[in-house]
């Protein structure tokens, strides 16, 4: 019964959706930024076509970390884009407009894995460990949890801009670099090609925007309804990803090209269950540690305020039309 409820709810919001007979779908471009399972809603969404039963047109590009994205975005190329909050802030320092509408990922997930001959986190001084992009979430993760351990940046630890995760592991494997920041499932590719776990930074404790939908501000004024239909799609993708498991393990098996599923087994649990919400809020204390960390080193960053950088009126009203209930079969 469940599922006829959700196949009748999907056809009437597709046909609710549509423009009248003869008006194309309003045309729109998205970017994902990495290759890593958070992204796995955003993949179904576009294998999917998620987009168009909310009456969008919707073309989903791999743009490489969220620096390069917001770049995208500042020139009108893509409209939504997955960020980091620290993209977000690093570009509106710079006179941009950007907001938060989730924090899909609200903590840090990275993990530090390490040629298997570091065993101790003193023993990064020296040495050089690879990030995907200077500015990116990768880089602020390692700054943020070398200041907790007493290591310096580019003075202790030379910080090394690398490329996506793919790179990443690549690079640790060939001996490119001592250490390497990488999630989720090529973190663990690495660890059965060798490396060594040196930390998980989830164990740092710390609620930081790790990952989510970032759009301009201007966007939002001017487009709110296509807005809402983007951000319905994007909560069927996160719906589906908790849902169906080997719908997601084949989605994410295509994107990361990797041939040995059960490299994604326990990290989907995971992330399914615990780190990924239904509705992912913004959280402004996400965003404060950001600034936080920021303002050490960029004085200026000290007078601005979290609330600023999110905007959870899109989800609230998503919420409060009962969309994700009947999603849910609630």
């Amino acid at each position: 019964m469940k599922a006829l409820r959700q196949t009748a709810l999907f056809v009437s919001v597709f046909f609710l959706s549509l423009p009248a007979h003869g008006q194309e779908l309003p045309k729109i471009r998205a970017a994902y930024t990495s290759i890593a399972i958070q992204m796995t809603p955003l993949y179904l969404m576009k294998e999917l076509d998620l987009p168009r039963k909310q009456g969008l047109n919707a073309e989903l590009l791999y743009i490489p970390v969220s620096s390069r994205a917001v770049q995208a975005g500042l020139a009108g190329e893509i409209r939504f884009l997955t960020s980091g909050g620290v993209a977000n802030i690093n570009a509106n320092m710079a006179g941009a407009d950007f907001v938060g509408l989730t924090a899909t990922l609200n903590t840090f997930t990275f993990k530090i894995l390490s040629q298997p001959e570091i065993r101790e986190l003193s023993a990064l001084r020296g040495k050089r460990v690879g990030i995907s992009r200077l500015g990116g979430a990768s880089d602020f993760s390692i700054r943020y949890a070398l200041d907790r351990w007493g290591l310096i940046p580019e003075r202790d630890v030379a910080i090394l801009q690398i490329g996506g995760e793919p790179e990443l592991a690549a690079a640790l494997q060939g001996k490119g670099i001592d250490a390497a920041v990488i999630s989720e499932p090529f973190a663990t590719l690495a660890r059965r090609a060798g490396a060594n776990l040196l930390y998980d930074l989830s164990h740092l404790g710390a609620s930081y925007t790790l990952h989510g939908i970032g759009v301009r501000k201007s966007f939002v004024r001017e487009h709110r309804d296509i807005v809402v239909r983007f951000m319905r799609a994007y909560l069927e993708g996160i719906y589906l990803f908790k849902s169906n498991k080997d719908l997601s393990l084949s989605t994410l098996k295509k994107y990361t090209r990797l041939d040995d599923i059960s490299l994604m087994q326990a990290a989907y649990d995971e992330y399914s269950k615990k780190l990924i919400r239904s509705v992912p809020y913004p959280n402004r204390e996400g965003i404060q540690i950001i600034i936080d960390q920021l303002a050490k080193t960029r004085p200026q960053a000290k007078s601005l305020n979290a609330n600023d950088f999110i905007d959870p009126t899109i989800l609230k009203e998503i919420e409060e039309s009962g969309f994700v209930k009947r999603l849910y079969g609630e």
